[in-house]
């Protein structure tokens, strides 16, 4: 049964696909994946560079099925960080989770700039922000670190 957490999560979801315009599906692949990060990492504070792929893969099973992508990639122009160094990356991400060495929006903005998938970096970036700052049960959007226009609508801001 659905209860009103669980339509904070889809309607979370929902304007999150909307806002980087992946699509009906999307939204209930992001779904599915925040509901096993609820019940995979709320259990524990440590996360791990095969739950981070296997989160993106969730996010985005048909692009993300094998793993951290295996290309180059830009974002508004950007080269990201080049694809052989990603594995070492996140797993030194990792460390600073375990370790509590930074914020959840410092940790949320390294990860973005690494961009380990192939797509579904951005859905799969705000589950992680959300489990980082630890509360996965009420959905929050980062700081709009980057200026994106389509945050300043005042969707992607703040709480449901």
């Amino acid at each position: 049964m659905f209860t009103d957490k669980h339509l904070d999560i889809v309607r979370f979801c929902a304007i999150e696909c909307e806002l980087q315009v992946s699509g009906e599906y999307s939204v209930y692949n992001m779904v599915n994946a925040y509901e096993w990060a609820l019940e995979v990492l709320e259990t524990t504070y440590a996360i791990t560079l095969e739950q981070i792929q296997h989160l993106g893969a969730l996010v985005e099973p048909g692009k993300n099925q094998t793993g951290f992508r295996k290309c180059k990639v830009w974002v508004g122009g950007n080269e990201k960080l080049a694809w052989p160094l990603i594995n070492g990356a996140i797993s030194a991400l990792c460390l600073t989770a375990d370790e509590e060495e930074c914020s959840a929006e410092e940790w949320f903005h390294s990860y973005e700039d690494i961009h380990p998938f192939v797509d579904g970096n951005g859905r799969s970036g705000v589950i992680l922000y959300n489990w980082f700052k630890g509360d996965l049960r009420l959905p929050e959007w980062p700081p709009n670190l980057w200026n994106d226009p389509r945050r300043r609508e005042g969707h992607g801001v703040g709480h449901l």
